[in-house]
């Protein structure tokens, strides 16, 4: 194994462990006025049916039409992989829009800041990875970080929009 390799997996893992860190202390202090309430959760539930038969119906599609011919542009592993994302990002996006992203009595800033941080983490890595991308003529799973910035940056735009279009609806209400 390179250094490379192993320095990049121990930075890995103790990110993993100060997140779960922080995760656990921020639970434990929390004092549960967060929560989803009925009518989020109904609308979370048929985000999940709509993204999941997506996922299902894109699926079988590309393994009865479009393996075959892809194989040679896109690894398999990568074109399952965006098909996930993509029933992700319809999972999200649909909750952000019907308002059942946020749990009620959440702050959206703090979840911007994340999703922003996303971006700007996997972006860089996608940009120092560019040469690694395409490996013998087929997008190889370094194209995984490339996606990730695409399903995120989709995300921020959708929460933005929506935070446009909440206060667009607050101030046709005043006047």
């Amino acid at each position: 194994m390179s250094s490379s390799y192993v320095s990049g997996f121990f930075v890995g893992l103790v990110f993993v462990l100060v997140f779960a860190l922080i995760v656990f202390l921020r639970k434990k202090s929390t004092t549960g006025c967060e929560h989803y309430d009925e009518r989020q959760q109904l609308i979370r539930g048929k985000g999940y049916k709509i993204s999941f038969m997506t996922v299902l119906i894109l699926n079988i599609i590309y393994a009865m039409f479009f393996y075959g011919m892809t194989k040679s542009i896109i690894s398999p592993q990568l074109a399952i992989m965006t098909i996930s994302f993509v029933g992700i990002l319809i999972y999200t996006v649909y909750c952000i829009f019907n308002d059942a992203y946020m749990q009620v009595g959440q702050s959206i800033g703090k979840w911007v800041w994340i999703i922003v941080f996303v971006i700007l983490s996997n972006g860089y890595v996608a940009f120092t990875n560019m040469g690694r991308i395409r490996e013998d003529g087929t997008y190889a799973e370094y194209g995984i970080n490339l996606l990730i910035v695409v399903v995120f940056t989709v995300m921020l735009a959708a929460i933005l929009v929506k935070h446009l279009i909440d206060k667009r609806g607050d101030a046709n209400e005043e006047s």
